[in-house]
């Protein structure tokens, strides 16, 4: 034991120190140096381990949860993927003519023209509530959608003027 003391470097007033303790002293002081350092191991290793472990553990579990439920959506995805999307049965002329005319705006429309499958519709005069309307009616029902929209105010409240361009 006293060879394994010597083998050890330590500061030399600790040295002097146990250099004056009889063997026995010596014995209780590297086993109570023993003792703290396995507590110190085991508080600043041990422990962390397994704590870490058990988060690991948990987290597996709702990390195998959440792959479950996302299992069914990826493959309803890949599906939706795979189909074709249905064709345009309609006319997005006629769709565009229909719903103006069911929001009573067609009098209202100054200019209308089509260029490579998009929409140009001016109103020099609308209610701003009508033409919110019938752009939510354009994009439900002909899903003719405003890509380009320049709105300006009128002196009337609640009137503008707007230059929309709709497209599917």
């Amino acid at each position: 034991m006293e060879a394994s003391l010597r083998a050890l470097p330590m500061p030399a007033a600790l040295a002097r120190w146990l250099a004056g303790k009889s063997r026995r002293e010596r014995r209780v002081v590297a086993a109570l140096a023993l003792v703290v350092a396995v507590a110190l191991l085991w508080a600043v290793v041990w422990q962390p381990l397994v704590r870490d472990a058990a988060a690991m553990r948990n987290a597996r579990a709702a990390n195998a949860a959440a792959l479950a439920a996302a299992r069914p959506m990826a493959e309803e995805i890949a599906a939706l993927a795979r189909t074709p999307a249905p064709p345009d049965a309609t006319d997005p002329r006629a769709g565009l003519e229909r719903i103006l005319a069911q929001q009573n705006l067609r009098s209202a429309v100054t200019e209308l023209e089509w260029q490579e499958r998009r929409a140009h519709v001016v109103f020099a005069a609308v209610a701003y509530d009508a033409l919110i309307v019938a752009l939510e009616a354009l994009q439900r029902d002909a899903r003719l959608r405003a890509v380009e929209a320049t709105l300006t105010a009128r002196v009337e409240p609640g009137t503008i003027r707007a230059e929309l361009t709709l497209a599917r």
